[in-house]
């Protein structure tokens, strides 16, 4: 049995644990809304984006010309940091399943790219083809310099023909809290896309004229559909992250709360059962001085 100064300090460090989670979860709740915004925020700027696709494609019709390679390449978004549950390692099976799904065409090849030291552990463990990796954002402002680097690195690898798609991974919020997992393409930049853009109803009476050529149009219009597309997914994927510690502190306080009763029962049992042993070392003590005087009236006689 644990002593009461063994309790007493387990109970001072389960408290001081607990403190520590309640403010990992207000910083997570804050994290979560904050990310929210963001993510409403691009909304609005890509519905402006997708009228200029839209003035774009009714013009003409130039597209990016899908690469000869035959090689795929999926960036899975994870996170560098831990106490967030099954969230990096769900996404991982997760990915390889829709890989599973899109490889209709035989012979193609896939490599991975990873953000977060967690997920580029898990494509380490696996095996699998991984070539390019960047550190998770932690902020709003590093997943814009994030992205700038992302977006060098897909330009560099388009223009040397060494993908021939690009998908994203990552985790988006759930519906009723927590978090599911999405893959989307990205690039090329098919019909089916264009034909979406190209039908959308323009809210004026006439379509605006381009000021610029049509390829330093083009040029900022994809460079802009690159940016929010991976902005998005790099948002989200924070905005789950933290979804999923929120829910990892919530079972971790309720765990430390549980196990602060258990010691505090535990403590009040050790206390009263201390209080007991003096209470009889006390009445024994008495009863033997009460022998011990009537011996002595009795020697006395």
């Amino acid at each position: 049995m644990p002593t009461l100064e063994t309790l007493t300090r387990r109970i001072r460090t389960a408290h001081d644990l607990l403190s520590v989670v309640k403010t990992m979860k207000s910083l997570a709740a804050v994290n979560i809304r904050q990310y929210e915004r963001a993510v409403d925020t691009l909304e609005q700027y890509r519905r402006v984006v997708d009228r200029g696709w839209t003035v774009f494609l009714r013009l003409g019709r130039p597209m990016l010309p899908r690469s000869p390679n035959e090689t795929d390449v999926c960036l899975v978004v994870g996170s560098d940091q831990g106490m967030c549950g099954q969230f990096n390692e769900s996404l991982w099976p997760f990915a390889l399943e829709q890989v599973a799904k899109t490889a209709s065409a035989k012979g193609r090849k896939w490599k991975f790219w990873s953000v977060g030291e967690k997920v580029r552990g898990l494509l380490e463990d696996a095996g699998a083809a991984h070539d390019v990796h960047f550190p998770a954002p932690g902020s709003l402002n590093a997943v814009n310099l994030k992205i700038h680097e992302l977006v060098r690195s897909i330009e560099q690898w388009w223009s040397a023909k060494q993908m021939g798609t690009f998908f994203i991974c990552h985790h988006v919020l759930g519906a009723h809290g927590g978090y599911t997992p999405v893959f989307q393409r990205v690039l090329p930049l098919d019909e089916t896309w264009a034909d979406e853009r190209r039908r959308e109803t323009w809210p004026g009476h006439c379509l605006p004229m381009l000021s610029t050529s049509r390829e330093t149009t083009f040029t900022h219009l994809f460079r802009q559909y690159l940016f929010i597309s991976l902005y998005r997914a790099f948002t989200q994927s924070l905005a789950s992250e933290n979804a999923a510690r929120l829910v990892a502190m919530q079972a971790a306080e309720k765990n430390i709360l549980e196990t602060i009763g258990d010691l505090q029962a535990q403590f009040r049992e050790q206390r009263q059962a201390a209080i007991t042993a003096e209470l009889l070392d006390i009445v024994s003590g008495f009863e033997a001085l009460s022998d011990e005087g009537s011996l002595s009236s009795s020697d006395q006689r």
